[in-house]
């Protein structure tokens, strides 16, 4: 398990766009980089205590190591509202107070078969008040006393392998971590899942959605075993100016789909890169996003707690955050004669903007969750 502190320092914006990479394609590109490698952000993870702050007192553990920013209220001030739950802060008084844990192995595709999912990791790290456990090589336990530590679940690829085309067996979750998983939503925990880690065909079963729907048994929400938004079958011809994922949503020519403004999730998305994305069943669940016959992004309440479900993974890939993978040129994007022209995923897509949305609405919409990021509309 490897922790992560989340938060921004205060004044300071850092901008930080990456591009997601692509899922996978008929001719098996995807990302390389080894599962389990966690990006550590700007200046490393620090290995130092914290303080706690609770009902006004501060009880010192330690510092932070390394330069890691944090939101804050500034020096010697009182936390932000946190809606009941608990804030830690350094002894400067920059504090978080969303606590995430990230289960299951990171994507392995993306522009050039070669991306990273270092630019979420990051963007969190340097510009919001969030801090993550990732639990990407082993299935942890689900207890009462395990998810009582986080406000915050994200489902990824729970497989024992994750390679590309190779998932290996899917994680097993025992009935009894299922019914604490649905206490502590029931309860006001946040979860959100995503799909479309792997492509189906070249020699791979697809794996990725079985210990997640296991997960997401007590919820109204099922991802398919389908692989949908498949560049090369829709006639995508620009599709790599931002790495070849298609567009879901938006108001370009090949674009699918549209985002449900009315939504916590879909407000202020036009479009984001998906790339062999599982569709989602569901009957009363909210669509967030839809073509119209396949549902690719929903939410739902269940008791106080809020769950979130994305068909892909590509909102994850650095490429599409940054506009940038070793793969594009990127003079083709200020050659006003070239078809990429300012096209590419940074300018294209609004990743943070879902991720905004996503976890503002998975922790309950808690006070004092906040990203510095000009891109994102609160």
């Amino acid at each position: 398990m490897t922790r992560l502190h989340f938060a921004t320092r205060c004044c300071a914006v850092l901008a930080a766009f990456w591009l997601p990479v692509i899922a996978c394609s008929s001719g098996g590109n995807g990302n390389t980089t080894a599962n389990g490698e966690v990006g550590q952000g700007a200046g490393g993870i620090g290995g130092g205590g914290v303080s706690s702050v609770s009902s006004g007192s501060t009880t010192s553990t330690g510092d932070f190591g390394g330069e890691i920013g944090l939101t804050s209220t500034g020096p010697g001030s009182d936390p932000p509202p946190d809606a009941g739950h608990q804030t830690t802060c350094d002894d400067a008084g920059n504090c978080s107070c969303i606590s995430i844990a990230s289960i299951g192995r990171e994507g392995v595709w993306g522009p050039c078969s070669s991306d990273s999912t270092t630019a979420l990791q990051d963007w969190l790290n340097t510009q919001s008040t969030a801090q993550v456990d990732n639990y990407n090589r082993e299935k942890p336990t689900l207890t009462p006393e395990f998810l009582a530590k986080y406000d915050v679940i994200l489902l990824q690829w729970m497989v024992t392998k994750g390679a590309q085309n190779d998932d290996g067996a899917p994680w097993e979750f025992t009935p009894d971590e299922v019914n604490a998983l649905k206490e502590w939503v029931n309860n006001g925990g946040g979860l959100i899942a995503l799909s479309g880690y792997q492509c189906n065909g070249q020699g791979c079963t697809i794996h990725d959605v079985t210990a997640t729907n296991q997960l997401l048994s007590f919820t109204d929400i099922q991802f398919n075993t389908d692989g949908l938004l498949d560049p090369a079958q829709s006639g995508c011809a620009n599709c790599n100016c931002w790495g070849g994922s298609l567009p879901l949503g938006g108001d370009l020519p090949v674009g699918v789909g549209t985002w449900n403004q009315d939504t916590p999730l879909g407000k202020n998305i036009q479009s984001v890169g998906a790339y062999i994305a599982r569709s989602i069943k569901s009957t009363t669940a909210t669509v967030d996003c839809t073509d119209g016959r396949n549902n690719f992004a929903v939410h739902e309440e269940i008791g106080k707690g809020h769950v979130v479900a994305f068909g892909d993974e590509w909102v994850t890939y650095s490429g599409q955050w940054r506009g940038t993978a070793k793969c594009l040129n990127p003079q083709m994007y200020t050659d006003p004669n070239s078809p990429c022209y300012e096209r590419s995923a940074s300018q294209v897509f609004q990743i943070s903007q879902f991720w905004y949305n996503a976890i503002k609405y998975a922790a309950s919409s808690v006070e004092c969750f906040t990203i510095e990021d000009p891109a994102i509309i609160n």
